[in-house]
């Protein structure tokens, strides 16, 4: 079921807790609180801060700077700084951009780094690990060695990993995990804030996006609690029942009693519950009449819960989870599903981002059909509810009309069925008169030749199909030539070549005359010559032009 106008909230209870180092040449840490951080007057003594939110987002980060102590000291006061300005920005947003958020935290304090730097030219790498939580949603970003885990039902699980070269040689299977802690390259970090352009970019760890659940607790981790620190002494003392503030109390007073003397920062930020609200509710409300909605909430995410082997249960038992050199249990998603009890996270962040992409471009080739469909609809709805019943040729068109083959061969048949005998052929185009149409296949035409016989309805059309179809090119002048008379002697004399040139009133004279003229003699006279004489002859009497007009024939062909 899909809820709108609702958002969910995460109701928080956390504190915090930074100790100056005691030892120099150690890396310097501070913290960022949620909207505080560690300043320059908090240094001479212990810095401790408990707060609750219900703000939409919530950010809580560690830093711990390798370099010179002073120096490295200055540097996380202005890292906070940047991240004062970042978050303040973010959080006015109704919706957090996280790919662009961190994006913008990891390249703004690397820059910081790098300029600060080269300002005091020494090399500082600075660690980061940040915890992001929208509504009910966790995010981590983590660079360098600092540590933050998750502490739910009895479990404690590990949600980021060193970026040592020692962890490397670790996942290559060069040394063991107990040989990486006293390994030489234990404190060189692969990735961290500092790193100049041509050393390559800083390549964050976001994989981390789980929900958060009621009662869920999270840790962030200076060096001396995740390096130096028995990991049984610490997790012996994370798992009590205890506030936030006597919980990071009581494991910074056993490190400190341990001998630990750097590295004592420590965050912890518990959900006390995560519930829904109207949309338009107003934040900073008295959130303590909400226990019904919260208990509602818990109610229904109760079937969702998954089952964790119990921390002092999995030690009761004798499983290997509960030795004193044991650290947290590792938790990658998409890693190692070996361990059977590792769980996986409930929102797979790279599926996600991929489905933010394909949903879109499939509901908008969606909407363009759909759009083109309507649209065709439209456009062709004349078409689409037109019911009226097929015509054929002989029932749109009156007896007496003209009308035309449509094919070459087109039989006409003495009786109106295919078996009777065939007493003509129509080609394409070719004209007819409709005389009657005896049924739906058959229609009785009378041809140009005054044939009568029937055709099949369906090759005859009312349209002349030879109407559009092109013309052969005109290869000759089609104007005729006129007609040329030669005449050879017998002694292969010139060839003497004459037009005769008559008129209508003449004609029956020369048929006469032509009738009784002696036989033709062959004459030598030029063409020229004789066409002239022709003419006056003509034109002068009645005899004279028979005279002439028969020698002209006699030499000549006559042109009709």
């Amino acid at each position: 079921m899909l809820l709108f106008g609702v958002t969910t909230m995460s109701k928080t209870i956390a504190t915090c807790i930074a100790e100056t180092n005691q030892e120099l040449n150690k890396p310097q840490e501070n913290v960022f609180f949620l909207t505080l951080s560690r300043k320059l007057e908090d240094f001479p003594n212990e810095f401790l801060r408990t707060a609750r939110s219900t703000s939409p987002i919530q950010i809580c980060a560690i830093l711990s700077t390798i370099g010179p102590d002073n120096l490295s000291a200055v540097l996380n006061l202005e890292l906070n700084q940047e991240l004062e300005r970042i978050v303040a920005a973010a959080s006015s947003q109704p919706v957090l951009d996280f790919e662009g958020f961190s994006n913008q935290v990891i390249n703004n304090l690397n820059i910081r780094v790098c300029n600060f730097a080269a300002n005091k030219g020494q090399q500082f790498k600075t660690s980061l690990t940040m915890l992001v939580i929208e509504g009910d949603i966790l995010r981590v970003i983590h660079v360098g060695v600092t540590k933050a885990v998750l502490f739910r039902d009895q479990r404690i699980m590990l949600l980021t990993e060193e970026q040592t070269v020692a962890r490397r040689y670790v996942q290559m299977g060069s040394i063991s995990a107990e040989q990486e802690k006293t390994h030489p390259e234990n404190m060189n970090l692969t990735q961290y804030l500092g790193k100049m352009p041509q050393d390559g970019p800083v390549i964050a760890d976001r994989k981390i996006h789980l929900k958060l659940r009621d009662n869920d607790e999270l840790f962030l981790m200076g060096l001396g609690l995740s390096r130096q620190m028995p990991p049984q002494m610490r997790n012996s003392i994370i798992v009590k029942p205890i506030t936030t503030e006597e919980k990071t109390k009581e494991i910074i007073g056993s490190a400190v009693n341990y001998g630990i003397k750097s590295g004592l920062t420590l965050i912890d930020l518990k959900i006390e519950s995560t519930f829904l609200l109207p949309g338009d509710a107003v934040i900073n409300s008295n959130l303590a009449s909400g226990a019904s909605v919260a208990a509602a909430d818990r109610a229904r995410r109760a079937d969702d819960d998954e089952n964790f082997t119990s921390f002092d249960d999995d030690r009761k038992n004798g499983k290997d989870t509960g030795k004193a050199d044991s650290d947290t249990i590792n938790f990658v998603p998409g890693g190692n599903k070996s361990n059977a009890e590792e769980p996986a996270p409930i929102v797979n962040a790279r599926k996600e981002k991929i489905m933010t992409v394909v949903i879109p471009i499939i509901i908008f080739f969606a909407s363009v059909v759909v759009g083109f469909a309507v649209m065709f609809a439209i456009f062709n709805m004349k078409n689409l509810l037109d019911f009226t019943p097929e015509t054929s040729v002989s029932d749109s068109v009156a007896t007496g009309s003209v009308l035309y083959a449509v094919n070459d061969g087109t039989p006409v048949y003495s009786e109106a069925s295919t078996d009777s005998t065939v007493i003509a052929s129509l080609n394409r185009g070719d004209a007819v008169t409709l005389q009657e149409a005896s049924d739906g296949t058959f229609t009785k035409i009378v041809t140009s030749n005054n044939v009568t016989g029937y055709v099949l309805t369906v090759a005859m059309s009312d349209q002349d199909p030879t109407y559009n179809d092109e013309t052969s090119a005109m290869l000759a002048d089609p104007t005729p030539a006129p007609t040329v008379a030669t005449t050879t002697a017998a002694t292969s004399a010139p060839t003497t070549v004459s037009y005769a040139i008559t008129n209508a009133t003449t004609t029956t004279t020369t048929t006469e005359s032509t009738t009784e003229a002696p036989e033709p003699e062959t004459t030598t006279a030029a063409p020229a010559e004789t066409t002239t004489e022709a003419t006056t002859t003509t034109t002068t009497t009645e005899a004279t032009t028979t005279e002439s007009t028969t020698e002209t024939t006699t030499a000549a062909a006559v042109n009709p």
